[in-house]
């Protein structure tokens, strides 16, 4: 058996060129993978911290919307109060002139026989 140089040669460097091309093949699948893991990284670390902001920013809502519902409530309770003061206010001065009505409608009456035609009084 006899083997020509040529196709030996042939034989060997398509070998050598099946090694390398597949040592290349796995060095790119290899970059490949770890531009794939820096993404994906890179991603998670933006989530993150998103979620942080977000959670953050939730917060801090919350926490102006609990001071805002205080506020309001203590506003509410001032108002009703003030409210209330003027309305006993009011009370108290009608009554008064409803008492001043009645010493008036009875002193007419006893002087000059005077009569409120009111059922009231």
């Amino acid at each position: 058996m006899k083997i020509d140089v040529n196709n030996a040669f042939t034989l060997i460097s398509l070998l050598s060129m099946l090694v390398v091309g597949g040592y290349r093949l796995a060095q790119i699948e290899a970059d490949i993978n770890t531009k794939i893991k820096a993404v994906e990284t890179q991603l998670l670390t933006a989530v993150d911290q998103l979620k942080d902001n977000v959670t953050d920013r939730l917060y801090i809502a919350e926490k102006k919307l609990d001071i805002h519902l205080t506020e309001y409530s203590e506003k509410k309770q001032f108002v009703e109060y003030r409210l209330n003061a003027n309305e006993k206010l009011i009370e108290h001065k009608f009554n008064r002139l409803v008492g001043w009505i009645k010493q008036i409608t009875g002193f007419l009456n006893r002087e000059s026989n005077f009569h409120i035609r009111d059922d009231q009084f």
